[in-house]
């Protein structure tokens, strides 16, 4: 949609999406108080909202001390920040595939360089761009020219940035993709942008309104108007232009653990400082000026405290000292004494002192309700945890549909990123080598995703063959344990798992390989390769390269194959060395 001045004009004078950004901006607020870290408070509202809810049900000392001990950067940025560093497996998805199709290769091969050396893809979405969808998923992503090109590329230089929601001033977007049909917000130094279907608008404000004198106008034949909301899903279909963060349905659980976590700092003082009593001591203590003890403490003859140099009441130089040493508080009862007209009267046989202990048992259900309400919020933001998953008795079962719980979530959040990227793509190779060179895009950043952990996965394929799984079944697993070991660097990766399909027997332990070997079942030239295997492989890499490199070009079982040949030259030597030193055991007398 393509609009005049007037139109533009108009479209701000309505302002008919006012509610909708602020409701937005109310939200991202919220998400921020609790995910965003501070030292002091930035966002006063979202404070206040949270202090004056607890106002209403503390009493009026007990809130001073909540208040007291409120202090930034605030607890729940830790549940957030597991929660989004689970969730950040999306980018370490197996086989991810970004395909890119122009009318000839030159245009594909120059759109690579660009993206990945001027755009900063793929990291760019996985920092810059995560950052952005971890505390402000209302933001509009704008594509958009640079005013001074650079001379030395022949093509135009499209790039994209976020725009926040708060500068937004008006806008039309689809509700179900978030594309827009236009899009008006502010620019610094008194300027506002307007972008649609045909072009890029600077305009400048005067007294009259903020479409002022134009300054800039930059034509685009896209068709389309290069901005969209960075996040697809919506809160709800009746609110479709505010996005649903992972953490919005969890804002009431995020405040409700922030209060009982402060609370209980409020109650660990209690256990940390016990109360003390004990009789008062007699102390009748008075100087030639006449002050005196009261309580341990020195009054003046108008029974005023007197002070010392750090303005503290000054204590009796006699009893003052006597009282309790260290954390606590001591309070003084009265002595007893019996009446003497009274001769049932008998005296206190009490204790002299005594400490008034915490509630052991509160103080532990409140450290398991702080827990309880951690796990809650990380559950349902990421789905059930694997460490609670092996602290607790589940079958497998259970755990197939916990993992594929979490591999839900993990699903729906890579493909808003996935279309959030194929759109600026898209976007910026039109207006890089024209919407007639530039065919379609396949953005998927992988279909499965690591879910456990090294040692997880060890631990489970320990129990699988202790069970008796297939051999199908045990090197999936192993496969999965080479992926998880070596998800960070793809060429280890691809090393172990050629160095796996190598290795003899691989789901066999060496001693589990000899036993076959006393068996019969395994030859000794298999079994001195399992033995030095390590030892060949380096042996092999020195005479020729590295494993990754050698034959890359041929079929890759053919590759193994040749590979695996001259391991057997290598035991074969073996076997020749024992036909002349009957002595000789496998893996003693092998590469050193």
């Amino acid at each position: 949609m393509a609009l005049s001045i007037e139109e533009a004009r108009e479209v701000i004078q309505k302002r008919k999406h006012r509610q909708q950004i602020n409701r937005a901006i109310w939200q991202q607020n919220r998400i921020k108080f609790f995910a965003e870290t501070h030292i002091t408070s930035d966002l006063t509202q979202p404070l206040a909202d949270f202090m004056n809810h607890v106002k209403k049900i503390l009493p009026k000392d007990k809130y001073n001390m909540f208040v007291e001990l409120f202090r930034y950067p605030l607890k729940t940025n830790e549940i957030t920040g597991i929660c989004f560093d689970k969730l950040s497996r999306i980018f370490e998805g197996r086989n991810p595939a970004f395909n890119y199709q122009f009318v000839n290769s030159d245009l594909r091969d120059d759109w690579e360089w660009y993206r990945q050396n001027k755009m900063g893809e793929p990291d760019i979405w996985s920092t810059m761009a995560w950052e952005w969808f971890k505390t402000d998923i209302n933001a509009v992503m704008v594509i958009d020219l640079p005013s001074d090109p650079d001379p030395s590329d022949r093509y135009p230089q499209p790039y994209f940035y976020f725009l926040r929601i708060e500068d937004v001033i008006e806008y039309e977007a689809d509700p179900k993709s978030g594309e827009m049909e236009y899009l008006i917000f502010k620019q610094p130094e008194d300027r506002t942008a307007v972008i649609d279907d045909q072009s890029f608008r600077i305009f400048k404000k005067d007294d009259q309104s903020l479409i002022g004198s134009l300054e800039l106008e930059n034509p685009h034949d896209l068709g389309y108007c290069p901005a969209r909301f960075f996040w697809s899903q919506s809160v709800s279909l009746k609110d479709p232009d505010v996005k649903e963060s992972p953490l919005s349905k969890e804002l009431e659980s995020l405040e409700k653990y922030l209060f009982k976590y402060v609370s209980k700092h409020h109650f660990d003082l209690y256990g940390s400082y016990p109360i003390y009593w004990g009789y008062e001591p007699e102390c009748h203590y008075s100087d030639d000026k006449g002050n005196y003890c009261d309580h341990g403490y020195l009054k003046n003859e108008d029974g005023i405290n007197l002070m010392d140099a750090a303005g503290l009441p000054r204590k009796c130089p006699q009893c003052g000292d006597h009282r309790i040493v260290g954390a606590g508080s001591f309070i003084e009862i009265p002595v007893p004494h019996g009446d003497p007209k009274d001769s049932d009267s008998q005296a206190d046989l009490r204790d002299p002192i005594g400490i008034k202990t915490v509630d052991r048992e509160a103080l532990d259900w409140n450290t398991e309700e702080i827990r309880r309400v951690k796990d809650e919020i990380i559950n349902a933001v990421v789905g059930v945890d694997s460490n609670i998953l092996n602290e607790k008795q589940v079958n497998e079962d259970q755990v197939k549909a916990q993992f594929e719980s979490r591999s839900t979530i993990l699903q729906r959040v890579k493909r808003g990123f996935e279309k959030a990227q194929k759109f600026v793509d898209d976007t910026c190779c039109r207006l890089r080598y024209g919407k007639d060179n530039f065919l379609q895009s396949s953005i998927n950043y992988g279909t499965e995703f690591i879910l456990q952990s090294v040692e997880e996965l060890t631990d489970q394929y320990q129990k699988r063959k202790n069970a008796g799984a297939s051999q199908g079944e045990l090197i999936a697993l192993k496969k999965k344990i080479i992926e998880a070991e070596h998800k960070n660097n793809p060429l280890e990766l691809q090393r172990a798992l050629i160095l796996n399909d190598l290795e003899p027997y691989c789901l066999l332990s060496a001693n589990e390989v000899k036993e076959l070997f006393s068996d019969g079942v395994v030859d000794w030239v298999t079994l001195v390769i399992k033995l030095n295997f390590a030892n060949f492989i380096d042996r092999f890499e020195r005479e020729n390269m590295n494993v990754i490199e050698f034959a890359d070009a041929i079929d890759y079982a053919k590759k193994i194959e040749i590979i695996f040949e001259q391991l057997k030259l290598y035991a074969n030597e073996q076997e020749r060395n024992r036909e002349s030193d009957p002595g000789n055991v496998p893996g003693k007398g092998g590469e050193e």
